[in-house]
């Protein structure tokens, strides 16, 4: 997440709210809340490390690729991409989306378990997505199943939320957005001992009929420290060939609010 908003005046959100699983609720909505992130730039510097690596991916995967924003701009740029993502109901909307876009493909797919009937030249997997694997080992069955979905030679390309953003709870932010029709409050808490974030998200939408009503949402984000991150990739097969701070080409810090990681398949 980029640098804390600041907090907006707005009205009283459920002082006792019930909070449904991550990217069930949000999901029909989730397109409005990330109507400001800048799809098209994100798409710019994977070209930049594409090009910095000397490879024009013919096939991606686009892992974790909610509801297919940057699978459909790879898409759109000339690349074939196959989106997979666990949550059914964001699938959904990106299927959609692909009758308009073509060269692009979707469908269900959980990280930790996914397989593909093909390998692919590049593996992609954006927004801190990997960060909401927190269980101990999942991270590792993770990069496991890309490498086993990459030819030899080909690359994955991945963020994640560093160590430090998820210290300085980042994601505690409000916004009235819209005139007020879609509203949030979210407020995490870092959890050093199990370095684990936990982030009680509040919605409320008002339809175009003045109808509005709330709904609420728990995510859960784990913090791996740079060092970690480096050994599972390599564990799991991969040579660690880049550590970024994000958007950049200057190398990972502490300090960094978001990592990038280039690693390649060896032959």
């Amino acid at each position: 997440m980029s640098a804390r908003p600041p907090t907006l005046d707005l009205p009283p959100l459920n002082v006792d709210p019930v909070y449904a699983p991550q990217f069930t609720e949000v999901a029909p909505y989730y397109d409005r809340l990330m109507s400001t992130v800048p799809y098209r730039k994100w798409v710019d510097y994977l070209e930049l490390l594409f090009a910095r690596l000397n490879v024009k991916p013919q096939r991606i995967l686009d892992l974790a690729c909610g509801t297919g924003n940057v699978s459909c701009e790879l898409a759109r740029r000339g690349y074939h991409v196959t989106g997979l993502d666990a949550s059914a109901d964001m699938i959904a909307i990106a299927e959609r989306k692909a009758t308009e876009c073509s060269g692009v493909e979707f469908g269900v797919g959980d990280l930790r378990s996914f397989s593909v009937a093909a390998p692919f030249s590049m593996v992609t997997c954006l927004y801190d997505s990997l960060n909401y694997l927190t269980a101990d080992g999942e991270l590792a069955l993770a990069f496991r199943r890309a490498f086993e979905s990459t030819r030899p030679e080909g690359y994955f390309i991945f963020d994640m939320n560093s160590v430090w953003a998820l210290e300085q709870e980042l994601f505690t932010q409000s916004n009235a957005g819209w005139a007020r029709a879609f509203r949030y409050h979210w407020s995490s808490h870092y959890e050093a001992a199990t370095q684990i974030s936990e982030v009680a998200m509040q919605f409320r939408v008002r339809e175009p009929n003045g109808i509005e009503y709330e709904f609420n949402e728990l995510h859960y984000e784990r913090a791996y420290p740079i060092d970690v991150i480096h050994e599972t990739l390599v564990a799991a097969g991969w040579i660690v060939r880049h550590s970024f701070d994000a958007y950049t080409t200057q190398r990972a810090r502490k300090d960094s609010e978001r990592w990038f990681f280039v690693a390649q398949r060896g032959s």
